[in-house]
């Protein structure tokens, strides 16, 4: 099952970047929760259920940044349904024109075959300590 939920995760991942979102939907669990490090800049901490989390990724994210994508850097399967995803999450400001570039580092907890929750963190130590584990 863990290397099915790390392929999961990415498959979310290329359907953000591709802004496919009929093919991101169905790995959504209804109750998602997202907590994002990126939501304050859009004035959310916390994104809840599946239809508001691709609200966000779909149109609200889209509607201020050109060309929003994310490059993964790792993708692990930590057990017990989690999966850690390093990233960085690329785009252009619409406004602006600033060039936007974040690394992100996220634990994504699966059951049944969709994702049930993403908590993001500063930085890779951070995310893995909050997962239990350190390297």
């Amino acid at each position: 099952m863990s290397e099915e939920n790390v392929e999961i995760v990415r498959r979310v991942l290329d359907g953000f970047s591709r802004l496919d979102r009929a093919s991101v939907e169905p790995l959504l669990h209804p109750d998602v929760e997202w907590r994002t490090v990126l939501g304050p800049l859009l004035g959310v901490a916390t994104v809840s259920g599946r239809d508001a989390m691709l609200r966000f990724a779909f149109e609200e994210i889209p509607d201020v940044t050109e060309n929003p994508r994310v490059e993964v850097e790792e993708l692990r399967d930590l057990g017990d349904g989690r999966v850690l995803v390093i990233a960085r999450y690329l785009g252009r400001g619409k406004g602006s024109g600033i060039e936007l570039e974040q690394q992100i580092s996220s634990v994504h907890r699966l059951r049944d075959g969709m994702i049930v929750s993403v908590r993001d963190y500063a930085s890779r130590e951070e995310a893995l300590e909050a997962a239990g584990l350190r390297e």
